[in-house]
């Protein structure tokens, strides 16, 4: 979503929460970083292959990947096994739905490093706003 603002992130966790909400029904979500001990081999339809359009964000070092595909009513389980890895040891998220990215927060949710898709319009934004979970940051010109 092109926008004036970068987006200061307050709540991590309850972003990603609003996100997979906001899109419903069935998401593929991406992350990139140190993933050991998370047992996320243990979702069913984890894969560690990129797609047409999650793809790994960093060269090197070489981080581990992980692709997947989640219900709504996963999130919650999802987020509480990895929110406080966010974004310490997971660098870079990703959601897509129906071959689209919806969502990317890259470099630990730098402010200049965030994307959002068609589907999370502004009055999605403005709502998370009203939220405290982001903060708008102007551009400087």
């Amino acid at each position: 979503m092109k926008s004036s603002a970068n987006w200061l992130v307050h709540n991590k966790p309850g972003l990603l929460l609003a996100i997979l909400g906001k899109l419903g029904g069935s998401v593929h979500l991406s992350v990139e970083g140190d993933l050991h001990g998370f047992d996320l081999d243990r979702i069913p339809g984890v894969s560690d292959k990129e797609t047409a359009i999650l793809k790994r964000n960093t060269i090197g070092p070489r981080q581990d990947f992980r692709v997947i595909p989640l219900e709504s009513s996963m999130g919650h389980k999802l987020l509480s096994a990895i929110s406080g890895a966010v974004p310490k040891r997971i660098i870079h998220i990703q959601i897509e739905r129906d071959g689209v990215l919806q969502f990317g927060a890259y470099d630990n949710f730098d402010p200049e490093c965030l994307f959002f898709g068609p589907a999370l319009n502004q009055e999605f934004l403005d709502s998370l706003v009203r939220q405290e979970i982001l903060k708008p940051v102007r551009v400087k010109t």
